[in-house]
Formats: structure tokens, sequence, C-alpha cells
């Protein structure tokens, strides 16, 4: 996945120096959770793809999100990922339940970091008979141990945005939105979630990224030059990038809408 770097973007404007900012999937399974009473939530992004996508098993999806003082998503960027959701998923209803945890005191996070944070806060996990698929949401206020990064999806049912990139990129004169920033990446990162490209939702056609699971097509919501200093410097046009019909086709083949 590929997100955004740290220096604000007024300064990568005015230093004149192209930046690339990377979203990242962590994609190492896991044992840990040996609960036989609920799903496994530390398999590897993409591996539940169709539990997201159809609506035979679970008929509603709860997304828990956590975030730390100063870093509450903003309303627009939620009200983005849900309505990207509510088109691609077999769900009859979608709800979010926020909740502000303390700081972790850090100013840069390892993905070990992000993963004992949600062992230690997460509360809802998918029980066995459940209608509700449970998903998990953590905005902490520093930025990832790979500077470029902004949003990783490190479990299958598991993703975090860090919110102070997000801040700097969207500080500084002619800066895109905090909100429209945001409503990219959770949207991004929902995407591999839901095992795009390639990464849990089979292709239907030839559109993935060599060495990644990235979409090839241009101006597709998960194409790697999507979230880029470039992209928000000279493409953007204050809409937030939609899936491509590839993407669309691979989701709709896996059960998705």
């Amino acid at each position: 996945m590929n997100l955004f770097n740290r220096p604000g973007f007024f300064l990568i404007i005015c230093s004149l120096v192209f930046l690339t900012y990377t979203c990242t999937d962590s994609t190492r399974p896991s044992s840990d959770d040996h609960s036989e009473n609920r799903l496994n939530s530390k398999a590897a992004p993409g591996s539940s793809a169709e539990l997201y996508l159809q609506g035979d098993q679970y008929t509603a999806l709860r997304v828990e999100i956590d975030y730390m003082p100063g870093h509450k998503p903003t309303r627009t960027g939620l009200d983005s990922l849900e309505t990207f959701l509510e088109r691609r998923l077999n769900k009859q209803t979608i709800s979010f339940e926020l909740t502000e945890i303390s700081s972790g005191g850090k100013d840069v996070y390892t993905i070990g970091d992000i993963r004992s944070l949600e062992d230690k806060h997460r509360n809802n996990f998918t029980g066995a008979g459940d209608e509700i698929l449970h998903s998990y949401f953590l905005m902490v206020d520093g930025e990832y141990e790979q500077s470029s990064v902004i949003g990783v999806a490190y479990w299958n049912t598991s993703l975090a945005v860090f919110g102070k990139t997000i801040e700097d990129i969207s500080s500084g004169l002619g800066a895109p939105p905090e909100d429209k920033i945001e409503g990219t990446v959770f949207r991004h990162e929902f995407g591999h979630l839901m095992g795009l490209v390639g990464n849990g939702t089979p292709i239907q056609s030839n559109h993935k990224t060599s060495g990644s699971a990235h979409c090839t097509n241009d101006g597709c919501l998960m194409n790697p030059a999507v979230e880029t200093a470039n992209f928000f410097a000279n493409i953007f046009d204050g809409d937030i990038p939609d899936l491509d019909q590839f993407c669309v086709e691979d989701l709709q083949a896996n059960g998705g809408e």
C-alpha cells in the first residue's frame, strides 16, 4: 500500500524535491490467536477478503476505531470510507465505534508497536456464529518506522494510519485538505483488507503490479502513484480516486459489489 512522507507539503513544493509516499501491508501471518471460538484476527491482510465482500456469513461490518489525542479521524474522511464500503461490500449495515486512547508516547512506531497497541486496546472480535464482522482501525500520533508510510494493513482485520504524517502533508499553502488525504488512505487500506490487488481476491485480468498488491492502471485507487506528493501537487482535482473497472470486476467475482 502506498502512502505519504513526513515533510510538509509546502516544504516539498518549495524545495522542489520529489518524494514518493508509500502505503504498505504487513503480510507476516501469525498463529497468536488460538481461540476456537472466534475468527483468527492475526492472519495476513487479504486472507479474509471473502468475509468482507460476501454477505451470507456476516451481514454487518463494525469498525472499532481507536485514536490517540489530537488525531481523531475527520467526519468527512469516515463518511468517505463508509460510502466506499457500502458500494463494495454485501453488508446490511456498516458502523464505526470511536474511542480515544492514550498516546503511545512515541515519535516513531514500529510494526511491533502497532500490534502491541492493538493487543492492549482492541475490544471487539468476531465470535463463532456472529453475524457481525469486526474490524480494527488504529490512528496513532506519530510516524511509521518507514518514514514514507502513512497507513498499513497489518492483519486480516486490522489497519493503522499515522496521523502525524497526514498532519504534516496537509500543512502549508496549497496543501491538500486533511479529510481528502484521510479518505484516500482509508479507502486504499481497506482495499487491501478486501484482497486487492491479487492478494486474497483473485484478479480477473492482468492489472497487478510486479512485486506488490497494487493496480497498474493510472487513476485507480489502488495504483501506487495515487498516494504521492506528485499526485497531490499536479493531478489531484479535489476528488478521491475510485477503483477502476478491473479492480471492481475482481471484487464482484469474489462476492462483492
